[in-house]
């Protein structure tokens, strides 16, 4: 009889989830300035980053990507391993912006999106409404009247169209999502998406899976956020 060795055709985990929680958590939480530690804390006894904001989530994963890991972006957001992490528990924040309008309920939040009108022009050829921004980094600025920070364009800085950003959407159940995070619309899904109406959100997933976009309070963070790190790396528990 041959050895028997554990052979088998094992099932692979798409990819490997982290809090930011470990030896380099502490180092994580050192490097984020200004309004991306509104709400942040560091827990040393567990080594834990304790909360998520949107200015924190974009620097972490401008400071991760080098090593292959990223926040878990709007698309990881609904992949089962995330879910697991969050459910009942923890929101988290993708690195992630939503511009919906040209003007803003929150005074706060018109530097940013004067700033992030030109970067979506330079980007798409033009500013058509509403659109989702990924890959930018942030970097604290003085004399400034909203939160004194300055998103940076990565080289991947991405604006998304989509009519299904529109605040009309906000309350449609959905399910499953498309290869950009996004909702597949579905009178019979048993998640939620949340729209605002007008100017700059966040975008995150809550407790209940429910997927926010309604958020346009850009720093605030509590004890209940966790930032998520995804990499397709087998990183052995290193993170």
């Amino acid at each position: 009889m041959a050895k028997i060795q554990g052979n088998f055709n094992w099932n692979k985990p798409e990819v490997y989830t982290s809090f930011v929680q470990g030896t380099d958590a502490l180092a994580i939480y050192n490097a984020l300035e200004g309004s991306m530690k509104n709400g942040i804390s560091y827990d040393a006894d567990s080594k834990t980053l304790v909360g998520s904001n949107v200015f924190a989530a974009a620097k972490i994963d401008s400071l991760l990507m080098p090593l292959g890991i990223r926040v878990a972006n709007l698309k990881d957001l609904s992949r089962p391993e995330v879910i697991q992490m969050v459910k009942g528990k923890y929101y988290t924040d993708a690195p992630t912006l939503v511009l919906r309008s040209r003007d803003d309920s929150y005074d706060k939040n018109l530097p940013l999106i004067e700033q992030l009108k030109g970067l979506v022009e330079q980007a798409n050829g033009r500013l058509k409404l509403p659109v989702m921004i990924t890959g930018f980094d942030v970097k604290v600025v003085e004399n400034d009247k909203g939160y004194g920070i300055a998103l940076v364009p990565r080289d991947d800085f991405k604006a998304v169209e989509d009519e299904r950003l529109k605040g009309t959407n906000g309350g449609r159940a959905f399910s499953e999502v498309d290869e950009s995070g996004l909702p597949i619309f579905n009178d019979d899904g048993k998640r939620t998406w949340f729209a605002r109406s007008q100017g700059l959100s966040r975008l995150f997933l809550n407790r209940v899976l429910n997927a926010y976009s309604i958020n346009g309070l850009l720093a605030l963070s509590n004890g209940d956020g966790r930032v998520v790190l995804v990499t397709q790396k087998n990183l052995e528990g290193k993170i």
